[in-house]
């Protein structure tokens, strides 16, 4: 998944013309009377999602503005300051994503994109229950803060199928609401420690989709493969700068912020907060508007791809059979994990380590169903956290415990 954790502190009208611009009109070819639903999910502090409910551009503008769409009370009143950057943050977003590939695959074949739809909201699952059981908010002075689990978090689903380029581009705007409630009122999120969560998130949210069994199933019966170790379809990766008409935009304003950052810190090395804030604003600025699109249907890019050399039905490119869990070597997954984070900085949090275990995993090309996955992945951080010792303890880990090694 590409991109990090981004706070919107605009208003609720603006927070819905921004989701209604972040696609082109061809979106609409999957849409029922083009109207995009946000879906909404209330969570408790063990993961498990206590209610849903979907919500209409209305209803989602009032969420944003911190009305509860449970009970249709106010969660409190946003801070308001002529400077934005000051205001009171509505919601955290990241975008569930996935390789361009599997967009082109999707858009090619029916049955793969409601695979690619169901591995999408598998991993938003994933990443809702893991944001419930760590998330936290802080209680009390300034000078005697004590640190408390969240007792329940809300989220907002919102797919897409397309780029605002016309491109198969499918993503989840995946927003958590920095109104939570917990010690028996609404507070507001610790958006700091979510900051340092958010590479755990990001790699939970890859491995989910390329570990998808049946998504990997289903583009076989397609005579396509599904690479576990990347997430690429192999035979269609040829044909991603194809569908990416705004890859190269990207990669130029990507190169320029970190170039003027360079020269505003010199002698420092960014480090993964400041490189997603790079890349979210390297993908934000000059996007183009919103325009009608040529290519309301899969006929249009299917068109594009053959002008680039797609044939119907490619040959098969081999890749590495996927592995299963019981195949892994879960000490040798927690030791590479620990090399990784050593190799780092001089001290990490159990995020950090958990980072780099869900990403060797995935790296090894396995499939597995997510609940396995999930399992996995915490008994081998787990693991790799009985060889360090804790340098620094906060309450529920909101920076995670700082471990160095034993």
């Amino acid at each position: 998944m590409k991109g990090g954790v981004i706070l919107f502190r605009g208003t609720g009208a603006a927070a819905r013309r921004y989701l209604e611009s972040d696609r082109s009109t061809a979106d609409e070819y999957y849409l029922e009377g083009g109207t995009a639903l946000a879906e909404f999910a209330v969570s408790g502090q063990d993961g498990e999602v206590i209610e849903t409910r979907t919500l209409d551009p209305e209803a989602y503008a009032a969420w944003v503005d911190w009305t509860d769409p449970i009970t249709g009370t106010s969660m409190g009143t946003p801070r308001a300051a002529s400077d934005r950057s000051k205001e009171s943050p509505r919601f955290a977003e990241m975008v569930i994503n996935a390789p361009k590939s599997l967009s082109i695959a999707a858009a090619l074949h029916p049955e793969v994109s409601d695979a690619l739809d169901a591995a999408q909201q598998d991993a938003a699952s994933e990443i809702r229950r893991w944001l419930a059981e760590h998330s936290v908010t802080r209680v009390g002075p300034r000078n005697a803060r004590e640190i408390v689990p969240v007792q329940q978090l809300q989220t907002v689903t919102v797919a897409h199928k397309t780029s605002r380029a016309g491109d198969p581009h499918r993503h989840i705007h995946f927003q958590i609401g920095t109104r939570i409630y917990a010690a028996g009122k609404w507070r507001g999120l610790d958006t700091a420690a979510l900051f340092k969560q958010q590479g755990a998130i990001r790699a939970l949210g890859t491995a989910v989709i390329a570990a998808h069994p049946q998504l990997a199933a289903v583009l076989d019966q397609h005579g396509l493969t599904l690479d576990p170790a990347t997430g690429e379809v192999a035979e269609l990766e040829p044909f991603n700068a194809v569908m990416s008409k705004r890859g190269a935009q990207v990669e130029r304003n990507l190169a320029r912020f970190e170039a003027e950052w360079d020269a505003a810190h010199p002698s420092e090395e960014p480090g993964p907060v400041v490189w997603a804030r790079l890349k979210a604003k390297a993908w934000e600025h000059e996007r183009p508007g919103k325009k009608p699109s040529v290519l309301g249907s899969e006929v249009g890019w299917r068109a594009e791809l053959e002008d680039a050399g797609f044939t119907p039905n490619p040959p098969r490119v081999r890749r590495a059979a996927p592995v299963t869990l019981d195949e892994l070597h879960i000490e040798e997954i927690a030791s590479r994990a620990l090399d990784r984070c050593a190799a780092g900085a001089s001290a990490w949090t159990m995020h950090t380590l958990r980072e780099h275990v869900t990403r060797i995993t995935t790296e090894r090309g396995v499939q597995a169903e997510p609940t396995d996955l999930r399992e996995f992945v915490q008994l081998a951080t787990q693991l790799a956290a009985e060889d360090c010792f804790s340098a620094l303890i906060h309450r529920r880990g909101v920076d995670g415990c700082v471990f160095v090694f034993r």
